[in-house]
C-alpha cells in the first residue's frame, strides 16, 4: 500500500479473541440519521430493518488486542470502491443483462422476469466468489487504538 493512498477508517470493538485472530464488531453508520420525515421514509425504514445485524470482522491479532477494546481499522479507498462495485453493480448488471437478453431473443415477460432473478442470483454468487478470492485485499487492517480505549484501560475499566 502506498503512503499517499487514502484510507477509509472505522471504529470497531473487539468482541472476542479466537487463537491468533481478533473478532471485531464494526460500528455501523448511516447516511440517514432520521430527519423529520423518518416515519414515511423508505430509506430510514430499510436502515432500521437491516441495521440490526451485527457486522463481525476477523483480523490478525498482531497488536495484543483485548476483548472490549475499541480500535480504528482501515481499508484503502480504492479497494473499498472495487469491493462495492463487485457487490452492488455486478448483480445488478447481470440481472438487467439476462432479462434484456431474454427479451431480445423473443421470450415473454415471464421468462424475462425469471431471467432477471437468475441473473441476480448468479451475480451475487459471482460477486461473493470474486471478493473471497481476493482474500486479504478486501479485508480491513488494524491502524491504532482509540484514545477512548486507552483512557478506559488507564481507569481500570
Amino acid at each position: 500500500m502506498s503512503e499517499e493512498q487514502a484510507l477509509i477508517e472505522a471504529t470497531a470493538t473487539i468482541v472476542a479473541i479466537e487463537g491468533d485472530m481478533a473478532v471485531l464488531e464494526a460500528r455501523r453508520t448511516s447516511a440517514c440519521n432520521g430527519c423529520g420525515a423518518a416515519k414515511g421514509c423508505g430509506t430510514f425504514a430499510l436502515g432500521e430493518f437491516f441495521g440490526r445485524k451485527r457486522n463481525l470482522l476477523h483480523i490478525k491479532n498482531d497488536f495484543d488486542a483485548q476483548t472490549g477494546e475499541q480500535v480504528i481499522i482501515g481499508m484503502p479507498e480504492s479497494d473499498l470502491v472495487l469491493a462495492s462495485l463487485a457487490v452492488y453493480m455486478l448483480p445488478l448488471l447481470a440481472m438487467i443483462g439476462l432479462s434484456l437478453l431474454a427479451l431480445s431473443l423473443g421470450f415473454g415477460d415471464v421468462v424475462a422476469g425469471l431471467s432477471a432473478f437468475a441473473g441476480l442470483g448468479g451475480g451475487l454468487f459471482l460477486a461473493g466468489h470474486l471478493t473471497n478470492k481476493a482474500g486479504q485485499r478486501f479485508r480491513p487492517i488494524y491502524l491504532r487504538r482509540t484514545p477512548f480505549a486507552l483512557a478506559s484501560k488507564a481507569c481500570g475499566s
